[in-house]
């Protein structure tokens, strides 16, 4: 790590629950049930308008964006063809904003679906149009829970990516890899489908002090169907974290953002 000095020091206490989000504390949360509509792609007219906006608006405004303002680059992007025709879970450290809930689209031609909390949701005015671009709430209910996998698994059939941030809250420009549940690997073990990881690494540009991001792909990671359910998930969880420790180690070479563990 090049010894410059933090734009910001950030402290924390709990590296699995605190949360730095800017929107953290001005979205409410709210209960996802049976009432949550998990199949509003399957109106033909929704689907289009949703394809249209995605593909013909969106992701070249995402690309303007990502390149202008971050400067992006991306590693090893070609592993993304050896899932062939199926589709895939993809794992990434929850390092930023548009960043994280926006690259991935970029990596194949297919959809690219992020997995979130119900606050993404929960925006007035434009709830639908998040969940047209790709948001799928966590169900809170057993009812809504059922809906979500359900709508999973229609997303993976249509050879869609699918990103889950296990790590949970977003820790702005952070350098490393927080630790994180195995909860969450559940899905592709079910699903049978391949994981990648998707490490977001910063690095010093040679003008301006904002990092460039350095995107690097890694996997496929199968499901391990010969051990036992528990140990196939968590042997998942571990390929994808060492994976993520890898690439933050080597491509991570500038700390714009300073964590320190605050001591009680």
């Amino acid at each position: 790590m090049k010894k410059e000095v933090p734009v910001k020091t950030i402290y924390y206490k709990d590296e699995l629950n605190d949360d730095f989000s800017a929107t953290n504390e001005t979205i409410d949360k709210k209960v996802i049930d049976a009432k949550f509509n998990y199949a509003r792609m399957d109106n033909v007219f929704i689907r289009l308008w949703a394809n249209f906006l995605y593909y013909v608006i969106v992701k070249p405004l995402i690309y303007l964006a990502l390149k202008i303002y971050f400067h992006f680059k991306v590693i090893n992007k070609k592993a993304l063809k050896k899932r062939g025709k199926k589709g895939c879970f993809i794992y990434g450290n929850h390092t930023n904003y548009l960043p994280d809930a926006a690259f991935n689209s970029l990596l194949h031609a297919g959809r690219n679906y992020v997995v979130t909390g119900s606050e993404t949701v929960n925006i007035k005015g434009i709830a639908a149009l998040v969940q047209d671009l790709g948001a799928i709430p966590l169900g809170d209910t057993l009812e809504a829970k059922k809906h979500f996998f359900e709508s999973l698994e229609k997303k993976l059939k249509k050879n869609a990516s699918i990103t889950i941030y296990p790590e949970a809250h977003i820790w702005p420009y952070y350098t490393k890899v927080r630790p994180f549940k195995k909860d969450s690997f559940a899905y592709p073990y079910e699903f049978d489908v391949p994981v990648y990881s998707v490490a977001t690494c910063y690095q010093k540009r040679r003008f301006g002090i904002r990092p460039r991001i350095v995107h690097v792909v890694d996997g496929p990671f199968y499901p391990d169907k010969s051990l036992p359910r528990s140990k196939a998930i968590q042997l998942l969880r571990d390929q994808v974290h060492d994976s993520l420790v890898n690439a933050t180690n080597k491509y991570s070479t500038y700390e714009y953002f300073h964590y320190e563990k605050k001591e009680d």
